[in-house]
């Protein structure tokens, strides 16, 4: 009886010991410049006369890209991921009913990341330090 508790105690050890090694060690991920990373590309902008952003994204085909919404201390607010088979896509993020405040909006692979910052102020939405271009 000794022996059989002993060696699941040996057992269970070594299973807890296997199990914290092989934890994989999460590296950060690199932020983009001007909303283009390596493997998808996105463009945002607010709808006009409305609490609404539309957001593009074009990416390569087989990647997984999640959009996420984050509050000012970082709580999650909305996922959700696209499909590896899907190129292009656009999502309308709707801020009607959120209270006022700044609001993060991070798209993401498994190596890049695109961060942007969203101020929702009860009379406007906009989003803050962006600058835009347009060329031909």
């Amino acid at each position: 009886m000794r022996n059989i508790l002993k060696t699941a105690a040996a057992a269970a050890f070594a299973l807890f010991t296997l199990a914290a090694q092989a934890d994989p060690i999460v590296s950060p991920k690199a932020e983009c410049k001007n909303n283009t990373c390596e493997k998808f590309r996105v463009g945002m902008y607010r709808v006009r006369d409305t609490m609404s952003m539309n957001v593009m994204m074009e990416k390569e085909k087989g990647e997984k890209v999640a959009i996420r919404l984050l509050d000012s201390k970082g709580n999650l607010l909305h996922e959700e991921f696209v499909p590896r088979y899907v190129t292009k896509t656009g999502r309308k993020l709707n801020f009607e009913e959120m209270s006022d405040g700044v609001y993060t909006i991070e798209i993401s692979d498994e190596s890049e990341k695109i961060v942007k910052s969203v101020f929702l102020s009860t009379k406007e939405v906009r989003e803050v330090n962006r600058t835009l271009i347009g060329s031909n």
